[in-house]
């Protein structure tokens, strides 16, 4: 196919359920179909453009300690686990782009591990419902939280005295190339798949515009 939507903060979905209540709340007035309600602002780009990044959306789990979580991922296909001797070391390997598989990063104040799966495409693809599902059998004392920079998750996941335990997944470079292949297979990407750009280049964006009055 030509085009995927990709609507992530700025919800598509979200923008056609306003315009369906205000429709419906509203039936039969003149006007109506003119309403600005009715349009969403959309751009249509190629991805291949070199202006646009594709940046890794990295995961920190709260409420689990290094060992819990690496066990939950030996589930991916064909998981190998190995330590690592700090994160500095571990991001370099998970962003090395002649890696032959998958990898993903671990960081806890207990150590550094480095995941490696035979799973292929948008690395969110196998992570996240393995996570999801571990999340949901905490029964309350677990959560995820999602975060841009390698170097940001590190140093939330080193943190000291920062109560509950916590772990950093860090996730690779996204290609490209596995954007379309990804969805063609298995449909729409889980949540926070990836980011256009990092996160610095987006901080103080902000745009509203009236559509009720």
């Amino acid at each position: 196919f030509l085009y995927a939507v990709g609507d992530g903060n700025h919800s598509l979905a979200t923008a056609k359920a306003i315009w369906e209540e205000y429709k419906e709340a509203h039936r039969g007035e003149g006007g109506l179909m003119d309403h600005p309600a009715r349009y969403a602002l959309v751009e249509v780009e190629n991805i291949y453009d070199a202006g646009i990044e594709f940046a890794p959306i990295h995961r920190l789990v709260f409420g689990a300690p290094l060992d819990e979580v690496s066990a939950a991922l030996s589930g991916l296909p064909g998981c190998a686990a190995r330590g690592v001797s700090g994160a500095e070391e571990l991001d370099a390997l998970v962003s090395d782009p002649s890696a032959e598989k998958t990898r993903y990063g671990l960081i806890a104040r207990e150590g550094c591990v480095l995941i490696e799966t035979d799973a292929r495409g948008i690395s969110t693809e196998p992570l996240q419902p393995i996570l999801d599902r571990f999340v949901a059998a905490g029964a309350g004392g677990r959560s995820i939280d999602y975060l841009h920079g390698s170097d940001e998750t590190a140093r939330v996941s080193l943190e000291e005295g920062a109560g509950a335990p916590r772990v950093g997944i860090l996730l690779p470079p996204v290609g490209k190339s596995d954007l379309f292949a990804t969805v063609a297979r298995s449909g729409p990407l889980p949540r926070k798949s990836f980011s256009m750009g990092e996160a610095s280049e987006k901080r103080f964006y902000l745009e509203c515009r009236a559509l009720f009055r």
